[in-house]
């Protein structure tokens, strides 16, 4: 054979083995492409398959829940204090009080009091009060007087009367059950104020007595309750604090139950 007619046949056989590889890589994509969607299709159907399991396990916690509160709302019923039912700002209080002063040692007081007040917020409210004391002698001073002779005059001062302006604050407001029945508002207030005592003193030179005007403080610890919207009862503890006759400070206390008006 002659060696020129063989440089077209390797020529040939060259170009066989180079385009057999490159067709191999063109055909293997194509068988391996099910399995390059498999994962896809895979991932796929996961997704859904969580997707449905938090929602029904959302679904779960919402039947649980409606389960709970119909159990509990069965077993008791509880009210809770989620606005005031009875609303005080930019309205007028009106209380009757009737007190006593038992902490002084010859005389118990028997005080008849007005108070009128004005609620500038929920909170907050200024107060007028004025006071007419009646006095009574106490068990100690019968005893010195029917045993020993005492005389009215050798106590040293009796108070008259008393009035005043407190400042309050009620920072605590709530409703409480009574007996199971019924659930009553309430608040707490507490005051300090400034006001003016009138009492009679007594002295050596004028038994009669003598007619005297004093400054005097006052701080307050008292509750609310309410009735109804306009109706409400009222129970104080107030602390006086004046210059007693002969030097000193007195420091009646005054205990006292109201009937309040909310207008």
């Amino acid at each position: 054979m002659n060696p020129m007619s063989k440089v077209p046949m390797l020529i040939a056989a060259l170009a066989v083995l180079f385009a057999a590889p490159a067709m191999a890589q063109d055909e293997a994509p194509a068988a391996d492409a099910p399995a390059a969607d498999a994962p896809v299709a895979d991932a796929a159907e996961t997704a859904e398959g969580a997707a449905e399991a938090d929602d029904s396990a959302t679904e779960a916690e919402r039947e649980l829940d409606e389960d709970l509160q119909l159990f509990w709302g069965k077993r008791r019923a509880i009210e809770v204090v989620e606005r005031r039912l009875f609303e005080k700002d930019g309205r007028i209080d009106i209380t009757l009080v009737g007190g006593v002063i038992p902490n002084d040692d010859f005389l118990v007081y028997y005080p008849v009091i007005g108070r009128v007040g004005y609620n500038f917020s929920e909170a907050f409210a200024v107060e007028a009060s004025f006071a007419y004391a009646i006095d009574v002698n106490s068990d100690l001073t019968n005893f010195l007087v029917d045993t020993i002779g005492l005389k009215r005059a050798d106590i040293q001062e009796v108070i008259d009367l008393y009035y005043g302006v407190n400042i309050l604050w009620a920072p605590i407001y709530g409703k409480v059950s009574l007996l199971g029945t019924k659930l009553t508002h309430f608040e707490t207030f507490i005051g300090l104020g400034g006001g003016v005592v009138h009492s009679t003193e007594f002295d050596e030179e004028n038994p009669n007595g003598q007619a005297t005007r004093k400054p005097a403080g006052n701080t307050v610890l008292g509750f609310r309750w309410f009735v109804t919207d306009l109706i409400n009862i009222r129970t104080e503890y107030r602390h006086f604090f004046f210059e007693k006759f002969g030097g000193g400070i007195s420091t009646p206390v005054e205990l006292s139950l109201g009937l309040g008006f909310t207008i």
